[in-house]
């Protein structure tokens, strides 16, 4: 069998449904292989945005989102798209291709030493020199990707080796080479951690992505109430408990609230589950934690961040319904008092944020947490949210989400231009479901080719543009280190009309003043016969630095 071919055969055993890339040269008889497939090839404007909707593929899925890109040029665009997949622990699999073997080092056309490129933000580079290797790699590529800690996986195919080259192939189920390695914690672990949780007055709980990658919200507010344990999450976190559920207090990050801050410096213990605890979440380890009881199905992350006085490796579910079958409810008086003192306090910030300037629906420009509440109306409970890097992500811990709607955001990595390959992809996975992508006019300009791509490929996407006119997060850093008057390389063109190239690519379009006119665009865009583009003058003068809502309004 052509190795072309094979390659493609395993990818079908493995279930996959699209691959997102650009063509070049060396990939023509792997993208004719799966032309002959019923593999869909997703063809983007950019590697870096066929990297970045493999990346969400992965997190909404949970099996491998695929890329392909030619060599060089085309390889080194989907760079700052896989380190997102790598810090943000999502499955994916690229494939490169080189040129010829006997070429090699000799400075043939578009030559790059590719396992240097990704060796550093990837799990395995995995080089591909014999026709024999290619099956092998093939499901190397996703055992690696999917095992542990999920991730990033190059395959690297040499030209002759994929245009030339014969191999055997023989269909093997996934479990064959993939197996379920979920650690299930032991009685005596969960024991330990019960006896932990009894000693402390007052215990809190922190959610990251891996809360989220095992769809165990439900259990861990379950555990909370039987401890009376506030709840806070990361931002990888938000969508992995309810938000207005009364034991959940936001999320935390360097624009995370002071409430949620509190929840877990106040505490006397905080049980993390699934976070690393990066540096993203503790405002570069700035947080000064308590007693941490830890638990994680990576070993690696145990105690890597903080000093644990427990860790536990082990499946989030497994270990969760154990806790919750052994630990009865019972009364904590200062558990429960201190929780009553957090809610109250979280009423008056509410008050707070929800009154004044900021939460005008009617100011042009649109007001951010006006904006936020008419977002929070329109959402519905099975949305897919992708957020970009900046305002957006900035601002988006204001959203009132539901566990059955997902949220992606690019945390760990903070790479700007991720929205529209998320949104992408989540309309590719979900096409019954309403997609929502937020983004910021910086963000927008770095992927704006493939809108064309969201108009040939999607119906269920609506783009929210909050156009400040300028790279707004970075400009209100410079406002919160600097004071005012020191802006430089920040502003941007304000003639831009990005509704207007929104149509000229296909997608239907308008452009808003205010967050009052929001609710009624949103539902123009969901009667519009294809993906929508929502332009919003932004008001990009108030800042969340460091901690949200320090109103510094610029003069």
């Amino acid at each position: 069998m052509k190795t072309s071919v094979a390659a493609i055969k395993v990818l079908e055993e493995q279930g996959a449904k699209f691959v997102f890339g650009i063509p070049g040269g060396q990939t023509l008889y792997f993208t004719d292989a799966l032309r002959k497939s019923n593999i869909r090839f997703i063809q983007t404007r950019h590697e870096g945005v066929a990297a970045g909707a493999a990346d969400v593929y992965g997190r909404l899925t949970g099996k491998p989102g695929l890329c392909l890109a030619t060599t060089g040029p085309g390889a080194t665009n989907l760079i700052t798209s896989i380190g997102g997949a790598l810090r943000d622990s999502s499955p994916l699999i690229a494939f490169v291709f080189q040129n010829t073997l006997a070429g090699a080092g000799r400075g043939d056309a578009q030559e790059a030493d590719h396992e240097q490129l990704f060796s550093s933000i990837v799990k395995k580079y995995i080089p591909v020199r014999h026709p024999d290797a290619v099956v092998w790699a093939m499901r190397e590529a996703y055992r690696i990707a999917m095992t542990g800690r999920p991730g990033p996986v190059v395959v690297d195919f040499y030209r002759d080796v994929i245009e030339k080259g014969e191999c055997d192939y023989t269909s093997q189920s996934v479990e064959s080479y993939c197996a379920d390695m979920a650690i299930e914690p032991s009685d005596a672990k969960i024991d330990a951690i019960i006896s932990k949780l009894a000693g402390y007055k007052k215990v809190s709980i922190w959610c990251g992505n891996g809360v989220k990658i095992s769809h165990c919200g439900g259990k861990v507010i379950e555990l909370a109430e039987k401890l009376s344990a506030p709840v806070v999450t990361t931002f990888n976190g938000i969508s992995s408990v309810p938000t207005e559920h009364p034991l959940v207090f936001g999320a935390r990050s360097r624009h995370g609230t002071e409430l949620s801050r509190r929840v877990l410096e106040e505490t006397d213990c905080v049980l993390v589950l699934g976070s690393s605890m990066s540096s993203v979440s503790t405002n570069r380890w700035g947080l000064n934690l308590p007693d941490i009881i830890q638990i994680d199905f990576a070993p690696e992350q145990i105690g890597r961040q903080y000093p644990v006085c427990l860790g536990v490796v082990g499946e989030l579910n497994a270990a969760l319904n154990k806790l919750n079958a052994r630990i009865a409810p019972c009364e904590y008086p200062e558990r429960a008092a201190w929780v009553k003192a957090l809610q109250n306090d979280r009423a008056a910030w509410l008050t707070c944020v929800y009154s004044g300037a900021v939460n005008d629906p009617a100011a042009t420009p649109a007001a951010p947490v006006a904006l936020m509440a008419e977002l929070n109306r329109c959402f519905r409970e099975d949305d897919i949210i992708c957020v970009d890097a900046g305002n957006p992500g900035a601002w988006s811990h204001l959203f009132r989400l539901a566990p059955t709607n997902r949220y992606f955001k690019p945390v760990n990595y903070g790479n700007m231009g991720f929205s529209i390959p998320a949104a992408l992809a989540s309309s590719m996975a979900e096409p019954d479901k309403r997609v929502f992508c937020f983004i910021g006019d910086g963000s927008l300009g770095m992927t704006l080719g493939d809108l064309e791509t969201l108009s040939r490929f999607t119906k269920n996407v609506t783009i929210v543009v909050f156009n400040d006119h300028a790279y707004g997060n970075i400009k209100q850093e410079e406002l919160f280190k600097f004071g005012e008057g020191h802006y430089y390389g920040v502003d941007l063109f304000r003639g831009a009309d990005y509704a207007g190239v929104a149509k000229a690519l296909g997608l239907g379009a308008e452009k808003i003043a205010s967050a009052a006119e929001l609710p009624a665009a949103v539902e123009r865009a969901q009667m519009h016969d294809g993906s929508y583009m929502i332009e919003v003058d932004f008001d990009g003068s108030y800042t969340i630095w460091p901690e949200a809502f320090l109103w510094n309004k610029e003069k």
